[in-house]
């Protein structure tokens, strides 16, 4: 059995924030969906808010799609940065803050109990509208901070040995692509 690489073992900080991330992710996505639809039955009904509620809970939609989006970006980052063994730089960690501000209010704003989701509502598309900004700036970061580590193409395929692989016929002769 091979031996896992040094970037695996548990005294890795980059190995449990991904972990949590991923769970994260996974808690987020429940979230996104009874934010998007609606947890209430009162809140399938547009008819029934204000106009500018209305804008809120479609810009709502938006956000919900731009924290799914930075959420991935920063897995993929984090990914990438264990597997090369390369040490994470300012733009990330900058994302990362700014994803994980955008994904509280937003988790706060779709958590009924809390309150906030009535307050910001009333206020109008403003406050959507601001977390979608944060959003896009992180993901942006992410995206720029991907793009200076990404590997080239070879070391994906040398990494997946099993996908790139000749394949063999029912003969015995291997068919290459």
């Amino acid at each position: 059995m091979p031996d896992l690489p040094e970037s695996l073992n548990t005294d890795n900080h980059l190995l449990w924030v991904l972990i949590g991330v991923c769970i994260a992710m996974v808690l987020t996505l429940d979230a996104v969906q009874s934010a998007v639809d609606g947890a209430w039955p009162h809140q399938h009904r547009p008819s029934r808010l204000l106009p500018h509620e209305r804008t809120a809970q479609s810009i709502g939609g938006i956000v919900a799609v731009l924290i799914i989006a930075g959420g991935l970006l920063l897995i993929t980052n984090i990914g990438i940065l264990l597997w090369q063994d390369l040490d994470y730089g300012d733009s990330l960690v900058l994302g990362g803050m700014l994803l994980a501000v955008g994904w509280v209010i937003f988790l706060s704003m779709s958590i009924e109990s809390v309150g906030i989701r009535r307050y910001l509502s009333s206020i109008g598309p403003s406050a959507p509208l601001a977390v979608m900004v944060v959003l896009i700036a992180a993901i942006v970061l992410l995206v720029l901070h991907l793009l200076d580590i990404v590997p080239p193409w070879t070391e994906f395929e040398d990494a997946l040995p099993i996908i790139y692989a000749p394949v063999h016929s029912l003969s015995g002769q291997s068919i290459s692509s």
